[in-house]
């Protein structure tokens, strides 16, 4: 079974600190973030458990997210459900706050499988929650909960695969990241991802603080496949394009996976 990815890939879980004016409070805006995954479903009666460090960095400050924890669970052939949260230590300008982070769940299912000459397509509409660090003097105010709807299309072919997301926050961000793997080693994995995201949401506001409506990531990473049950895994990136405070100047994340199959029985 292959390794279930973070399916993160932006810097810092929502925000950044700004001041609004010379005199006023530190303020936080909501940034571009991207998501990433594949059409993959966990097989019926496995789970994959994930613990992971993870480091982001902007210019206005930084995250710590640890412990981080992340599962798929297969329920059907077709269908699986994911899930992540993490305690994170956020430092931005005059903030200092340990709290629970940005979580989110979400069920995949499979549309179409992948043929010789078709592509994998699957959805996973998913619930996302903001934690404290995320919500405090935000400028832009966002729901507590919002929600996300992305889309997988995937190919593989002998040695390598491909798989595209795209979708839409409902707190006003548009997405899509472009992954690459390469199969061609049967233990060590390494993948390369392009994101970009785009704010769609209080655009007036963003454009008199000066910041980018857009902004692009690149991230690459390697997974070590241990043996069936066990699974290393590293990522580090980076944004790149024009910068400004909620560009990610690096991030930085590792851990372990474990399989485990709680019914059934392998084919």
């Amino acid at each position: 079974m292959r390794i279930r990815r973070a399916a993160l890939a932006a810097a810092l879980p929502a925000l950044v600190a700004l001041p609004l004016s010379g005199q006023e409070p530190r303020r936080r805006i909501s940034s571009p973030i991207a998501f990433y995954d594949d059409a993959d479903i966990t097989k019926p009666g496995m789970l994959s458990l994930s613990a992971y460090f993870a480091y982001d960095r902007v210019p206005a400050g930084h995250d710590v997210a640890v412990p981080s924890v992340s599962f798929n669970l297969g329920l059907h052939k077709r269908v699986d459900v994911s899930g992540s949260t993490a305690m994170v230590r956020s430092d931005f300008e005059q903030t200092r706050i340990t709290a629970v982070a940005d979580s989110d769940a979400g069920v995949r299912i499979l549309i179409l499988e992948e043929k010789p000459k078709r592509p994998a397509v699957a959805i996973r509409p998913s619930i996302e929650i903001l934690g404290e660090a995320s919500l405090v003097n935000n400028a832009l105010a966002p729901k507590r909960v919002n929600y996300f709807f992305p889309v997988h299309v995937q190919k593989s072919f002998q040695q390598f695969r491909v798989y595209y997301t795209a979708g839409y926050v409902t707190r006003g961000i548009v997405f899509h990241a472009l992954a690459g793997e390469l199969d061609h080693w049967e233990h060590v994995v390494p993948t390369v991802v392009v994101s970009s995201s785009r704010l769609t949401r209080d655009l007036g506001l963003v454009s008199e603080l000066g910041l980018n409506r857009s902004r692009s990531d690149i991230l690459g990473g390697v997974a070590i496949n241990i043996n069936p049950k066990w699974t290393l895994f590293a990522n580090a990136g980076r944004s790149f394009g024009r910068m400004d405070p909620n560009t990610a100047r690096y991030q930085v994340n590792a851990g372990v996976s474990r399989n485990l199959r709680l019914w059934g029985q392998e084919p």
